[in-house]
């Protein structure tokens, strides 16, 4: 059970950190791809500073990459997976409140939205399937190194 749920968590974290990655490349690289996501309003509120934005935010998006890179070889507890999971409500909720109350995201911001929210439900479900913290010290100390 502990190495089932050891993979499970491991695919989660890969697929996590994968989404993520590509949103921090471009917005390091070649921010101006996102343009995809927003109405013209948006892509003509753009200044020097809005560009140097998307630079930071695209290594703090590499930032949280290191640390899901880094879960994805560890047996998590549930608490883990479960901070994990709200760590992806983040960006769902600032997603949702930017289409909602802002005019400079067009409706196919919404797939990015629910991609993060894909990694809420799906952190939620293996928080719940994971072993009390005694089981799991118990598994990590039968599991061959």
């Amino acid at each position: 059970m502990a190495s089932d749920n050891s993979k499970r968590t491991k695919i989660y974290f890969g697929c996590m950190c994968a989404y993520w990655l590509v949103f921090g490349l471009i917005t390091i690289f070649y921010p101006k791809m996102m343009d995809i996501f927003q109405t013209q309003t948006g892509i003509e509120a753009k200044t020097i500073f809005s560009s140097h934005v998307w630079l930071h935010g695209g290594f703090d998006i590499l930032a949280l990459c290191v640390l899901l890179f880094a879960l994805a070889g560890e047996i998590v507890s549930r608490n883990v997976l479960r901070a994990t999971a709200v760590a992806a409500l983040m960006p769902t909720i600032a997603i949702f409140w930017s289409l909602v109350s802002t005019s400079f995201w067009n409706p196919l911001f919404i797939g990015a939205g629910l991609g993060c929210f894909a990694f809420v439900v799906w952190g939620f479900v293996l928080g719940g399937k994971a072993p009390a913290r005694k089981q799991r010290i118990v598994a990590a100390n039968m599991e061959p190194a």
